[in-house]
């Protein structure tokens, strides 16, 4: 019986003190859940001080969860800060400097690769074409999910979708996702324009930018309810994070891209979950750079190529760590004013309540007793203890920014052209040198880039200037671009919007030449290439050498930007109407498997394939561009052709009345018209579609054809 006994204990592992025990199984990894608000200042949240405020979500979060108080964005741009967040890296160290002309390299790991690789689901959910694949931000993420061109081209010109947009994608996904997970959400809407939907709309008619935070908010509230009516928030890490803020006209920037100041580089951070403490407020100053490294050890998995430091400290319940001997440095960088503008770049660091931005005419500020920034200590002498104390201490931070960026100082700040240069006062210089601040991109003599602070007046002409031509006076419109790159020629912004003024005025020479200037000095960017074949496609009406260097700038274009929508529609719909059917579809198939989904670009292949005789096909598209914008009538239009031909007039008259509702034109009034009296005898509706015809276009050229019909249904 005894050894029976053992042999049983032995069995379950249980028999006694010279028996191995059996290891006990880990715990399992809590999920990730990550949300980043776009454009969302730290002020302008509830928890964050904001008194008329409307954000429960965040503001509930953080009472759960640990809000850092002071958090600093890299970069006052999408790409280069969620690069940051996502690898741990400086924009200098990740190589995502910009928006445009940049990309996350697949050298560079994310937090997305090192979670995948340790069993992790991914999905990630974004809210705008400027976190593209194309971008590399996608990377390490099993599902990513960029489809922004849905709805109406009038909504945001199919840059962005909404947060219920987004949520309703994710929420599509959530039951494929099994824990632990890692879900990225990104929500775009508060970033220009300010456009909140109702009831915001109404509520916040005066303050339109909190109206879009409010309603962002609302929507992160939706997604962390459904995720707990998935069961999928038991064990949970929620990290929300601001990418950049928005500067709301401090320091005369509208919105953001140019300036490092605090008001768009304070940005709010909380964190929430299993083994974080409970309604904590971190004042130590952390970095957008630091979330990262904090996560993975949340998640009990290492990170080493991060260069943040882990916050873990901070928000375990145990009581936080002492404030460090030595603050972190943190460093900021623009180069968008030298790649748009021709600007200088601006580089600089925030260490303690220390920030200094490197310029031309470089800024010292001390955080602590000048939050605004309103006081450059680099202005004038120091006026009292604290002013020399700080001028004192802020010279190894400026040593130590010209030494971290002083590649990008070289390569950056070197050439470009002198018209509208402010020169340094000598006087100043003098200062600068004596307090041993002068140097770097201000120092180097004949250094011709603007400071951007002197460049930022000559923007309102080129906001003049796009706005002139959205209300089509593009004589106007011309005449306050070529007054501002008199000022400016390195404005590529302004260049193109030149380009675009002159095709208005039906001048394709003019426009020509123009883009070839900005061919030049941006090489690499697609969109002087897609306006170039435009206005090729434009003089070369009639002129088939011309229409094949419009394809070839398309293609050009294309070869830069691979995923570029509006190229592959024009060179699409090129094709078709040179004959090249099987062409437009080899495109358009190349365009769907790099993952374009476009409402357009379906019609247009609904069109081809119906030219080609492939009804099926041609149908199809036209209702995959329906399902992704509900008002195309030009699909609609497709789709009661199509019915009509297979002899269902029914259908048909249903598709036209739809497109008529969403276009009206004489010629689809017409043909539903014609359809309701000679196919389903419906003379009434026969009779009201004809009538809206006339009035549509009461001296068309088949104005008298219309009125004979009515007199016959009469």
């Amino acid at each position: 019986m005894r050894t029976a006994a053992l042999l049983l204990l032995a069995a379950a592992g249980l028999s006694g003190a010279g028996a191995a025990a059996a290891p006990a199984a880990p715990p399992p990894r809590p999920s990730l859940l990550l949300v980043t608000f776009d454009t969302t200042r730290a002020d302008r949240i509830g928890c964050y001080g904001a008194k008329d405020a409307s954000t429960p979500a965040l503001d509930a979060l953080a009472k759960r969860g640990v809000r850092f108080a002071e958090a600093l964005s890299p970069a006052p741009l999408t790409l280069p800060s969620h690069a940051t967040i996502l690898t741990g890296r400086a924009p200098r160290e990740h190589g995502a400097r910009d928006n445009e002309g940049y990309r996350l390299a697949d050298a560079q790991v994310s937090l997305a690769e090192t979670l995948q690789g340790a069993g992790f689901a991914t999905a990630a959910f974004v809210g705008a074409a400027v976190l593209d694949r194309v971008t590399g931000i996608g990377q390490g993420f099993a599902h990513f999910d960029d489809q922004v061109r849905v709805g109406s081209e009038r909504w945001f010109a199919w840059q962005e979708r909404a947060a219920q947009q987004v949520v309703d994608a994710t929420e599509a996904r959530l039951a494929t996702l099994k824990p632990p997970f890692f879900l990225w959400v990104h929500f775009y809407d508060p970033h220009l324009p300010y456009v909140p939907p109702e009831p915001y709309a109404t509520r916040f008619a005066k303050r339109p930018y909190d109206g879009e935070i409010a309603y962002a908010d609302a929507q992160l509230g939706r997604l962390l309810e459904r995720l707990a009516a998935r069961g999928l928030d038991r064990s949970l890490v929620v990290a929300v994070a601001g990418d950049h803020g928005e500067s709301l006209g401090e320091h005369g920037e509208a919105a953001h891209d140019v300036f490092v100041y605090q008001a768009t580089q304070r940005v709010p951070l909380i964190l929430a979950g299993p083994g974080i403490a409970a309604g904590r407020v971190v004042e130590e100053r952390v970095g957008l750079i630091d979330l990262a490294p904090t996560l993975a050890e949340l998640l009990g998995l290492p990170f080493p190529e991060a260069r943040g430091r882990s916050l873990v400290p901070w928000v375990r319940p145990t009581a936080p760590p002492p404030r460090p001997r030595e603050a972190a440095i943190y460093e900021i960088e623009s180069v968008f004013p030298a790649r748009a503008y021709g600007w200088a770049p601006l580089f600089g660091a925030v260490q303690g309540t220390l920030k200094f931005v490197d310029a031309p005419r470089p800024e010292l500020y001390d955080l602590a007793r000048d939050p605004r920034e309103t006081t450059n200590l680099l202005d004038a002498a120091p006026r009292d203890d604290a002013a020399r104390r700080a001028l004192e201490a802020g010279r190894p931070l400026a040593a130590r920014v010209r030494e971290l960026f002083a590649a990008d100082i070289e390569a950056l700040s070197a050439g470009g052209d002198a018209a509208g240069a402010a020169a340094v006062d000598p006087e100043h210089r003098a200062r600068l040198e004596a307090l041993g601040y002068a140097g770097g991109s201000a120092s180097r003599p004949g250094d011709p880039r603007i400071d951007p602070k002197d460049g930022m007046t000559f923007l309102p002409d080129l906001d003049q200037a796009r706005e002139r031509l959205q209300r089509g006076d593009p004589k106007q419109a011309g005449l306050l671009a070529t007054r501002l790159l008199a000022r400016n020629p390195q404005n590529l912004p302004a260049r193109l919007v030149l380009a675009q003024a002159q095709l208005g005025q039906g001048d394709a020479a003019a426009a020509l030449a123009t883009l070839d200037e900005a061919i030049a000095r941006a090489p690499d960017d697609p969109l002087p290439r897609f306006q170039r074949g435009n206005a090729l496609r434009m003089r070369g009406r009639g002129d088939p050498a011309a229409l094949d260097a419009a394809a070839v700038a398309y293609r050009e274009a294309l070869a830069r930007h691979p995923r570029h929508a509006p190229s592959v529609y024009a060179l699409a719909s090129l094709l078709v109407e040179r004959g090249d059917l099987a062409g437009a579809s080899a495109l358009l198939d190349d365009a769907e498997r790099r993952g374009v989904a476009d409402g357009a670009l379906l019609t247009l292949r609904g069109a081809a394939e119906a030219a080609r005789g492939q009804s099926g096909a041609a149908d199809a598209a036209l209702a995959r561009a329906l399902a992704l914008d509900p008002t195309a009538a030009a699909a609609l239009e497709g789709r009661g052709k199509l019915a009509y031909a297979r002899g269902d007039a029914r259908a048909a008259a249903g598709f036209y009345r739809q497109a008529l509702a969403l276009a009206p034109s004489a010629v689809l009034a017409r043909t539903l018209g014609a359809i309701l009296w000679f196919d389903l005898k419906d003379a009434a509706g026969a009779r009201a579609a004809l009538q809206q015809a006339l009035a549509l276009d009461p001296a068309g050229p088949d104005a008298d054809d219309v009125r004979a019909l009515l007199a016959e249904i009469r």
